[in-house]
C-alpha cells in the first residue's frame, strides 16, 4: 500500500514508498529505457551526410516496414500537396527532403517504441500529442529566430519522452502493488523525476548535443552549460503547446510571456506563430 509520506524535498506530495521505488530505479540503472529501432538510428545519422541520397536512404527505409509505410501515407497526405500519386520511397524522400524524413523517421519510432504504455494509454496519447505540438512549434519558433530548425524540433519531439518510461514503471509498481495510483500521483511523479529520468535517455542515446541539454534544461533553460537558447526555445514551444490546447487560456498571458522577448521575436512573429495552430494540429494528425 502507498504510504503517505514525504521522501524528500522536492517530491514532498507523493507517497514515500513511491519515491523510494522511482529513485531506486533510476539509481541503479534499472528503469526500462528504450532503445531506437537500428533502421531509425542509421536513417538519422545518414540524413546528416553531405552525400546521402534518396535510392540509399529508400534501401535503408525498405528493412523497417512500419516505417516506409509512414513516410509513404505523409507523402501522399494533403499537407504536403504532392501533384501526384507517390508510389515508391525514393520519390516520397525526394519529395519531402531529408529534413522532413529525420522528423518522420523520429516520429514513427518514438510512438511505436516509446510513447506506447498498455496501462496508461490514454495518459500517453496525450504526452504523444503534446510531443508532436511541441515539436512543431519548437521547429517554427527557431526558424523564426534563425536556429537551427532540425534539432528543434527533435529538442521538442524528446523534450518529456522520459514521461512515459516513468509511466512503464509505475504501471510495475502498480501491478506489485495490485491497487491503483490515483491519476493525480502519476501526475506530480512525472512532473518530478522526468528531467532527472530525461538525463538519463540523454546520457544514452546518441543525441546531438543541443537536443540532450533541452531534454534536460527545458524547465530552467539558463542552468543549461552549452545550449542555454535551444533549451530557451523549448521552453516557449512547451508553454505554447500547452496553452494553445486549452479552450480558456489567457492568450494575452501567453503573448506577453518574455521568451519571446528574449530569442528577439516581434509581436508579428508572435502572431504568425500563434496562427499556426491549425496547421500544427493538422501536422501531428497526418504525422502521428
Amino acid at each position: 500500500m502507498l504510504r503517505e509520506s514525504v521522501c524528500n524535498p522536492a517530491p514532498a506530495a507523493l507517497p514515500t514508498n513511491l519515491c523510494e521505488y522511482l529513485e531506486t530505479r533510476i539509481a541503479s540503472g534499472a528503469l526500462e529505457l528504450p532503445i531506437l529501432p537500428h533502421v531509425a538510428s542509421q536513417v538519422l545519422a545518414m540524413s546528416t551526410l553531405d552525400d546521402a541520397n534518396a535510392r540509399s536512404l529508400a534501401e535503408l527505409l525498405h528493412r523497417d516496414q512500419a516505417i516506409a509505410a509512414h513516410v509513404l501515407r505523409v507523402a501522399n497526405s494533403p499537407l504536403y500537396k504532392s501533384p501526384g500519386p507517390i508510389v515508391s520511397l525514393q520519390q516520397a524522400i525526394s519529395r519531402l527532403g531529408l529534413a522532413i524524413l529525420r522528423e518522420m523517421v523520429m516520429t514513427v519510432s518514438m510512438q511505436n517504441r516509446v510513447f506506447n504504455v498498455p496501462s496508461y494509454a490514454t495518459e500517453a496519447r496525450t504526452l504523444w500529442q503534446h510531443a508532436v505540438y511541441t515539436a512543431a512549434y519548437a521547429g517554427k519558433i527557431a526558424r523564426r529566430c534563425r536556429r537551427n530548425a532540425e534539432g528543434a524540433f527533435l529538442g521538442g519531439l524528446l523534450h518529456d519522452v522520459s514521461k512515459p518510461v516513468l509511466l512503464l514503471a509505475l504501471a510495475d509498481l502498480q501491478a506489485q502493488l495490485q491497487e491503483p495510483i490515483p491519476p493525480s500521483v502519476v501526475t506530480t511523479a512525472m512532473d518530478v523525476y522526468h528531467t532527472q529520468v530525461g538525463a538519463v535517455l540523454a546520457s544514452t542515446w546518441t543525441l546531438p548535443p543541443e537536443v540532450c541539454e533541452s531534454m534536460v534544461y527545458h524547465h530552467d533553460y539558463s542552468a543549461a552549460p552549452l545550449h542555454p537558447e535551444a533549451a530557451m526555445v523549448i521552453c516557449l514551444a512547451d508553454r505554447v503547446a500547452y496553452a494553445l490546447v486549452q479552450p480558456d487560456v489567457a492568450l494575452e498571458h501567453l503573448r506577453h510571456d518574455p521568451l519571446w522577448t528574449q530569442l528577439n521575436l516581434y509581436p508579428d512573429d508572435v502572431e504568425a506563430l500563434l496562427g499556426e495552430h491549425q496547421t500544427i494540429v493538422q501536422f501531428a494528425e497526418v504525422i502521428g
